[in-house]
């Protein structure tokens, strides 16, 4: 593996949101108007899948993903980090087409750094320790889906309305508390885009540097923030329903926006578990 400097990424603008709370006196029922699901709320996991291009047994954790996702459908929800510069760095000679692109982004290399990401392929479930430990190997990730994946929940999370063109993307994303809820908790609003082909190094292929890999739910950026923003401040009460709204250019690293999704997710300020996430694509 021979590592590389990155070049620069377009940063993501950041649109303050507008941010709002009712009070929803009949919670359950606010759940059936403003979900997908028909009423029927159940935890969902986050699955964030720590890659590299030059990663040669990344693409092994990536089919992993897939075929977790084809077992558990929409309630697992896959982001694709490019972190860790020995894996995800431009490999040199730059300039000669070869395994030249960065896929990394500034969120990308905090949570390498916040999270101590050292080795690839890994995972985070949920950002919650499996057995001890936080960093998944791919071997594991069922497991720890199964520890968390379904549960009854107090967070109902839903986008309400996604447009994008011109090189902007408008969308509402609403909270609903189904259950008294206490500590601090943040909102994040991740942008990925799907179906990127570039060079990928895969151990299973001949030659291993692969032209034209397809690489999955690839983390383009946040919409507000690294870390996003306070969603619950101290505690909230069941029934509450928080409401933000952004209207935000798309980054400067979106390819093509008819293969991008928002991912919303929410997390537990403290410990920095994901408590509930929810995935909306740009196309159906």
């Amino acid at each position: 593996m021979r590592p590389f400097p990155a070049h620069p990424i377009l940063a993501l603008a950041l649109a303050l949101p507008f941010a709002a709370c009712d009070k929803v006196e009949h919670p359950y029922q606010a759940v059936q108007d403003g979900g997908n699901n028909g009423g029927s709320v159940v935890r969902k996991v986050l699955l964030e899948d720590m890659t590299g291009h030059r990663c040669n047994n990344c693409p092994d954790a990536a089919a992993q993903a897939a075929a977790l996702q084809a077992v558990h459908g929409e309630n697992l929800v896959v982001i694709a980090v490019h972190c860790v510069a020995g894996f995800a760095a431009p490999q040199p000679p730059l300039g000669d087409g070869i395994l030249d692109s960065d896929h990394r982004t500034p969120e990308g290399n905090t949570y390498e750094t916040a999270f101590g990401i050292t080795f690839l392929p890994t995972g985070l479930i949920s950002r919650r320790p499996y057995n001890s430990v936080l960093q998944i190997s791919d071997g594991d990730w069922g497991g720890a889906v199964n520890d968390i994946i379904g549960d009854s929940t107090a967070f109902h999370l839903w986008f309400d309305g996604l447009t994008y063109g011109g090189g902007t993307v408008n969308t509402t994303v609403k909270l609903a508390l189904l259950g008294p809820v206490s500590g601090d908790h943040n909102l994040v609003v991740a942008l990925t885009e799907d179906h990127v082909i570039d060079w990928q190094i895969d151990a299973n292929a001949n030659p291993p540097e692969v032209p034209d890999y397809d690489h999955r739910h690839m983390l383009r950026g946040n919409l507000n923030g690294i870390w996003g923003v306070p969603a619950i401040v101290g505690a909230a009460a069941a029934g509450d329903t928080l409401t933000f709204t952004y209207n935000t250019p798309l980054p400067g690293n979106v390819l093509n926006p008819d293969n991008c999704a928002l991912v919303a997710y929410v997390y537990d300020a403290t410990t920095k578990e994901v408590m509930q996430v929810e995935e909306r694509k740009f196309q159906p």
